[in-house]
């Protein structure tokens, strides 16, 4: 998990005592503290402390009956500037085994795969201690976490092809909503539509370079469900500095496939300077908080 400590300022917290004094920290100096009792009468708290605009780490565990907090889990993480999420007509909660951390899960036809994003607040399903729960008609604000990334050039394009894109993107989803309840016409034209894409790119790429003909990708990353590696036209850039270490962070806004994402990155990690219409390339871990 510490890998993306870096993201929000603390390159240098590399052993293993770094972190437990870190966390200790942010125990002892939080900035909030939330505390939930159970249905089954165990106290859950959590810990969370800012290190700069929007940044910070939560930690949390149990209390026992002495008073004593038990640390279970802990994540840094990074608050969404967004003023609306995306809306969602189902999302899917599910505890994670081994810790009082849930991920969400939803199936948005922009990304073409399921999209899985580590939950930031969890108060409302901590309490009744369910591991599985299906929510309707969400909104949802994404965040991730970079610890590696690079500025690329955009695409050549022109308005009229930027908004036949528009275009297209809604006909798609408009036709894979219908192929989920079942429109086998609908599948058809959208495999038809895939092998002429496919014939298309194949054609192209003896001659372009990929990331010309790419504009925006979105693609799971190793074996964990919420890191993806994605490719995405950059809205704004704004720097910020760790209270505590003095170091640099990037704060992107992005679109990836029509998703909106904010993310944070070490300003050392990030090889070019970010603005807007350029691209961001890297690896993210993603975060998400219902609205």
């Amino acid at each position: 998990m510490h890998t993306y400590i870096r993201a929000i300022g603390f390159s240098k917290k590399e052993s293993q005592v770094d972190i437990e004094t870190l966390i200790k920290d942010v125990v002892l100096q939080a900035d909030s503290v939330k505390t939930i009792i159970k249905d089954n009468g165990n106290i859950y708290v959590e810990y969370q402390r800012s290190f700069g605009e929007n940044i910070g780490i939560t930690v949390r565990g149990e209390e026992d009956e002495k008073g004593t907090f038990h640390i279970g889990t802990y994540f840094p993480f990074l608050k969404s500037t967004f003023k609306e999420g995306m809306l969602e007509e189902e999302i899917y909660i599910n505890k994670k085994v081994d810790s009082d951390a849930y991920t969400g899960m939803c199936d948005d036809n922009h990304v073409g795969v399921s999209l899985i994003f580590y939950m930031q607040n969890i108060e409302q399903y901590i309490k009744s201690g369910e591991t599985r729960l299906t929510l309707n008609n969400k909104k949802i604000k994404l965040v991730a976490l970079s610890s590696s990334g690079k500025i690329i050039l955009p695409t050549q394009k022109r308005i009229y092809s930027h908004i036949a894109s528009k275009i297209d993107n809604a006909v798609k989803n408009q036709l894979m909503d219908e192929a989920k309840n079942g429109d086998m016409q609908a599948l058809d034209i959208l495999s038809m539509s895939d092998m002429d894409n496919n014939a298309a790119l194949a054609e192209r790429i003896k001659h372009e370079d990929l990331f010309s003909i790419v504009e925006t990708s979105f693609i799971p990353y190793g074996s964990e469900s919420d890191l993806y590696t994605v490719l995405g036209n950059i809205l704004s850039a704004r720097q910020l500095k760790n209270t505590e270490t003095g170091e640099l962070i990037w704060v992107l806004k992005i679109v990836c496939n029509d998703i909106p994402i904010e993310l944070a990155i070490n300003a050392d990690d990030l090889m070019g300077f970010p603005s807007p219409g350029m691209r961001f390339k890297g690896v993210i871990w993603m975060q998400g908080e219902l609205a």
